[in-house]
């Protein structure tokens, strides 16, 4: 059983940046007997070694499990704190910082006691959200099985190479021969046969290795287990039985594929051909004759970032042709913005082979004709004619479905684009995880061979820093990381779909329905999934929701009328506010403002709390639309917004008293104005009446956002990684917007109809229950029926009337 909280509240003077404007032994004395709180005290610099070692000594002592500071921003001081303190068991979550310099003693307007007062408040939500805190815990890794290397990519070769150069066990699941590697290379990798020595070099130091298990497999089926002890499953060679392969850290080399070129550009698969086809004519039906262009046409089909791969394939095949034959006349050519990727050595080779450049202005598409490139020329903007006997275009690459399959399985098709480009969300090193399927080769993103091989080094390399962590017993799990309470999940998907790391797995088994599970040493934290969860099973370790909801209750309890409530991001909304506050700007003093790592945490439940506990107006502060560090957590967030509008309007309450503002940290100008018309708007507004009847309405809003049916809609429209439209466009399609509406109708008049008869000491009539919450029989009466048939109600007969009351 957990222990009461007893927490710690220093106060930093900070020379003369807090202490000359914040009356802190008001807000010492005001914080004393709050509950949890068992030491509070002001320091000159909590952050240097004098305050550092009174707060040691006061953990120790009085035996403190929680620690508040207020005095600098978090974004500068938590990691040396978290440092600092981690030998008093002051893990990451056991710590909260609360900026008084930049976003209270910052602020022009006040005089000390009233900074004082806002001090305390943003203090008290600190300490609120600490006492209720569950540490969780920090999972130390063992790694005792091999790596397993999957995919078929070319870089699985160098990958296991570097392995095995650091000692490191390995399986390499291949479904080709080296030879048959080697053969059809060219589909993914044309013009490299220059590199294919250096291939087999490396193949050879794989194969003699004794720390390489070399693995016939046929194409992978699924996945169990987590980070240190995973199980494959693959299909068997050749049709054989399927084959299964445990494992403690998977590595995925994928190579794209090369697609047939558009019509559009005249391709005929005679000839009009692809790289990938030349590079096999060269080889299997002997040198052209003619003339041979190479149309590099990348910005013409719209990829113009791959045309200096395209270049380098075309050259190489370009300088193939020459060095065999004088008869074969070669050109290629080139779009006017396309870079070429030459050295000096190779241009002179060029010109000695006689391959000629020839560049177009990109502003007119060459056309295509019987033998003839017609084409404005960059060089006097004339036009004119190349003439062909081979025209040759660029390969369209992609990831291949054969690539995607296997991505799907692992997890790792979860970015947005084309391709399957590595990604990591922009967090705090610690917050990253290790990713126990490191992806390499041409479907992450297309590059040439050399690259691919280099990737697939670095992969490894990466992944034998975490073999060795762990053999050293260093490698733990983040502090903060979503965990799944099994008997609450019914197996719906949702966060698996959501989550933007690849986190969340399915437990052992295949079909729906199943329950999920957090490997923690993925997860990132971004925590929006666990806020998207229609049933409360998934939960973000040292900042629940139970926390957030705290703090919000904590400082709302204490707002004036005329103050308002906001959320801001570590990376957008509060980094926006203490910029402001360090360059003196004019921040309105009515706002308060709580950190969140990401908006898309925040349940819409903490939301509707601010409003139960007292807030008249609340904004949430995010990244822009396209820069969230989470992804995906701003317009989570926007939806959740949306949802309170839509509620708030249904209690008869204003909706513009709470929205959603995207804020840039170098724009802190619009971020005050922003802050100013906000806060105006809910003045003008006026405060929220706490009547009974309002009160109730409040808190049937609050119950219908914690309603499993509601979160189940709203968490089924969020948007999912792999797709590319902002929600805050109003992308949803209007018949799922008037559907949801409905159900929210329905939803907050049953929420509100069961509190009142859980509340009530009698049956209630059902004239009772519509003079109760205003509303006409003919609105409750069906609701009634709804909930009778559902049997959440029980039906009582009295002198021949119907009365109601909670089963």
């Amino acid at each position: 059983m957990n222990q009461p909280a007893k927490i710690g509240v220093y106060l930093c003077r900070c020379g003369k940046h807090i202490g000359s404007k914040v009356d802190l032994k008001r807000v010492e004395e005001s914080l004393r007997d709050v509950s949890g709180i068992a030491a509070c005290r002001t320091l000159s610099y909590p952050c240097l070694s004098p305050g550092l070692s009174a707060m040691r000594k006061d953990i120790k002592e009085l035996e403190l499990t929680r620690v508040v500071v207020a005095g600098c921003s978090a974004r500068l001081m938590m990691k040396k704190m978290e440092r600092e303190l981690a030998e008093t068991g002051m893990d990451s979550g056991r710590i909260a910082m609360v900026n008084v310099r930049d976003q209270v003693a910052g602020i022009r307007e006040g005089d000390p006691a009233s900074r004082a007062e806002r001090a305390r408040k943003l203090i008290r939500a600190a300490v609120a959200d600490l006492s209720v805190l569950v540490p969780g815990q920090r999972f130390k890794l063992e790694i005792d099985k091999p790596v397993l290397i999957l995919g078929d990519g070319v870089a699985s070769w160098s990958a296991a190479q570097e392995l095995a150069r650091k000692q490191i066990e390995c399986i390499l699941a291949l479904s080709r021969t080296e030879e048959e590697t080697i053969r059809f290379l060219h589909e993914r990798y044309p013009g490299e046969r220059h590199n294919y020595g250096r291939l087999r070099t490396i193949m050879k130091e794989v194969e003699q290795s004794p720390l390489v298990t070399r693995l016939a497999v046929g194409a992978p089926l699924f996945r169990n287990g987590r980070t240190g002890d995973y199980t494959v499953t693959f299909r068997g060679p050749d049709g054989g039985a399927p084959l299964t392969v445990g494992a403690g850290l998977i590595l995925v080399c994928l190579d794209g594929a090369m697609e047939l070129p558009s019509e559009d550009f005249g391709y005929n698969g005679d000839n009009v051909i692809g790289q990938a086809q030349a590079d096999e004519r060269l080889w299997s039906q002997g040198l052209p004759k003619g003339n041979v262009v190479f149309w590099v046409n990348d910005h013409e089909a719209g990829t113009p970032e791959f045309a200096p791969l395209s270049v380098e394939g075309a050259w190489a095949l370009a300088r193939f042709i020459r060095e065999k034959t004088e008869k074969t006349s070669v050109t290629i050519f080139v779009h006017g913005d396309s870079e070429i990727p030459l050295a000096g050595a190779q241009r002179r080779l060029s010109r000695k082979l006689g391959v000629r450049w020839e560049t177009y202005d990109g502003r007119f598409r060459p056309t295509v004709q019987d033998g003839f490139i017609t084409y404005i020329s960059q060089a006097d903007d004339m036009e004119r004619e190349l003439a062909w006997d081979h025209l040759i275009l660029s390969p369209v690459r992609s990831v291949g479905e054969q690539a995607m399959s296997a991505a799907r399985l692992m997890n790792l098709d979860h970015r947005e684009g084309k391709f399957l480009r590595a990604y990591h969300a922009p967090v705090r090193p610690e917050n990253i995880g290790r990713k126990e399927s490191i992806l390499a080769g041409s479907a992450a993103w297309p590059c040439n061979l050399h690259q691919a091989l280099a990737q697939g080094r670095r992969a490894a390399g990466m992944m034998a820093e975490t073999v060795l962590k762990a053999r050293e017993g260093k490698l733990f799990s983040p502090a903060i990381v979503s965990v799944v309470d099994p008997d609450k999940c019914v197996g719906c998907g949702q966060c698996e779909e959501l989550c933007e790391c690849g986190a969340i797995q399915t437990m052992e088994g295949e079909g729906g329905g199943l329950a999920r599970f957090v490997d923690p040493y993925i997860c990132t934290g971004g925590g929006t999934g666990a806020a998207a969860c229609p049933y409360g099973a998934l939960s973000l370790q040292n900042a629940t929701t139970f926390q957030r909801e705290a703090a919000v209750s904590a400082i709302s309890r204490e707002l004036t009328p005329l103050e308002v409530l906001a959320f801001g991001c570590s990376w957008g909304g509060f980094a926006a506010a203490d910029n402001a506050g360090k360059t003196g700007m004019d921040v309105d003093p009515r706002l308060h403002m709580i950190q969140v790592p990401c908006i898309g945490q925040i349940d819409a439940s903490v939301m509707a709390k601010a409003f139960v506990e007292g807030a008249s107006g609340l904004i949430l502060f995010g990244c822009m639309p396209e820069d969230c560090h989470h992804s995906f957590g701003v317009d989570h967030g926007w939806a959740r917004v949306n949802m309170i509008k839509k509620l708030l309007d249904l209690a008869g309450f204003d909706r513009p008293r709470i929205a959603l503002a995207h804020t840039d940290f170098n724009h802190t100008e619009a971020f005050v104005k922003t802050v100013k018309t906000f806060a105006d708007q809910v003045e003008k507004l006026g405060p929220i009446e706490r009547s009974a009847r309002n009160l109730e309405k409040l808190a049937g809003l609050y119950e219908t956002v914690k309603n499993p049916r509601v979160r189940l809609l709203i968490s089924a429209a969020l948007r999912r990684p792999w797709e590319n439209v902002y929600r805050g466009n109003q992308a949803h399609a209007l018949d799922y917007d008037r559907d949801f509406q409905n159900v929210l109708e329905e939803e907050f008049l049953q929420a509100r109809l069961a509190r009142v008869l859980r509340q009530s000491q009698e049956p209630c009539s059902i004239e009772v229950l519509a003079e109760s919450m205003s509303e006409s029989r003919d609105r409750l009466e069906p609701v009634l029926w709804e909930m009778l048939s559902s049997k959440s109600l029980g039906l009582i007969h009295k002198k021949g009337k119907a009365h109601y009351t909670l089963s």
